[in-house]
């Protein structure tokens, strides 16, 4: 019995297979996802836009008011005065902005029951989460960076050399202004953890504005020395201190709060890194 011969329609046919995508490929797709995310929420033009504003603003108003009473200041006032301080007087507020915006960027996919399909595209949990973080963080820095050079110039600009101005190649000074944009970018990072660690909203904000504003009031009800002592490890004084010129007896210096702030951002990506990866969508 002979064998039929098989011609090249009968050859059988080969699937191919598409190639598994590259590690940078998928990064960079995940990066892409979330700055179209971000970009597309109209929160997040309003609360940039609102730090901005209270930044500059607030910076402005309460240089103004300390410039019109520098002639009333002792000589020992005159001597500790710090110039940035009251140009950042904005960045309490503002950090709150970042915070919130920070949680929602975790949060809202949760609320409108998008985490699933978000899980579904990048299922690599501790990857979605970098990706969140780095793309927040590119852009809370560079409104950051604008918002505390612009606070910087408007105040410098309103006391003058008259009353304890300084410029950005006096010493200390450029540190300060990047101190302080870096700050807001931690508290963004933070928020973000505490979002993927808590997965509500308002309960995540909660703690934050606890965090911020909640416990170092209490803290001042300790009595002296320790409200001091632990009002100085806090975050919201430990970013005072990466913004401040002048070294504060009751703050730590410029590199130990930068240091408390790499801790309180490590531990939050450190519960929000956990429950992300540990828990159901």
């Amino acid at each position: 019995m002979t064998l039929p011969t098989l011609t090249p329609s009968m050859t059988p046919s080969t699937t191919s297979v598409d190639p598994m995508p590259s590690e940078q490929a998928v990064v960079s797709a995940a990066m892409r996802a979330e700055w179209t995310k971000l970009r597309t929420v109209r929160s997040t033009v309003w609360t940039l836009g609102i730090t901005v504003v209270v930044m500059i603003g607030l910076g402005a108003l309460f240089t103004a008011l300390e410039a019109a009473r520098w002639d009333k200041r002792s000589v020992a006032d005159v001597a500790g005065f710090d110039p940035l301080l009251y140009s950042f007087a904005g960045i309490n507020l503002a950090q709150l902005s970042i915070g919130v915006l920070g949680v929602l960027v975790m949060t809202s996919e949760y609320a409108h029951g998008l985490i699933t399909e978000t899980l579904t595209a990048t299922p690599q949990r501790r990857l979605l989460l970098a990706a969140k973080v780095a793309t927040f963080s590119a852009v809370t820095a560079v409104v950051g960076l604008f918002s505390c050079f612009a606070a910087f110039l408007a105040g410098q600009a309103i006391l003058g050399s008259d009353h304890g101005g300084v410029s950005l190649t006096d010493p200390g000074v450029l540190r300060a202004v990047l101190g302080a944009a870096l700050f807001l970018v931690m508290i963004g990072v933070i928020a973000i953890g505490l979002g993927a660690a808590i997965r509500g909203t308002a309960g995540a904000v909660a703690v934050l504005f606890a965090v911020l504003l909640v416990v170092p009031g209490l803290v001042m009800l300790l009595p002296s020395p320790w409200d001091d002592q632990v009002t100085k490890y806090l975050p919201g004084a430990a970013g005072e201190a990466m913004a401040a010129v002048t070294k504060f007896p009751n703050l730590l210096g410029p590199t130990a709060g930068l240091a408390v702030m790499c801790v309180y951002t490590a531990g939050a990506l450190l519960l929000g890194g956990l429950a992300l990866s540990r828990r159901d969508a």
